[in-house]
């Protein structure tokens, strides 16, 4: 069985209010390929740095469905922050 939620938490270890969201397969693929991406890089993955590598991700993007994508989560995102 698969759990269709996402859970975000803060660097010291704490969860975002709210923090569990319904979200779609191609979501949670585009959370897992950006997260990748920034570990591989080196960096902790906090909810600001990956808010920073979805909009550039949405910038670059070449079909309007990543676009699309990467700003829902990015709204999503920074409302559970704020």
């Amino acid at each position: 069985m698969t759990d269709d939620k996402l859970d975000v938490y803060t660097a010291d270890g704490g969860g975002l209010k709210n923090n569990a969201h319904d979200v779609s397969d191609e979501v949670r693929a585009l959370i897992g390929q950006v997260t990748k991406r920034l570990l591989s890089a080196g960096y902790t993955v906090t909810p600001e740095k990956l808010i920073q590598a979805l909009f550039r991700l949405s910038a670059n993007a070449g079909d309007a469905e990543t676009r699309l994508s990467c700003l829902e989560l990015i709204q999503r995102l920074m409302k559970k922050m704020h």
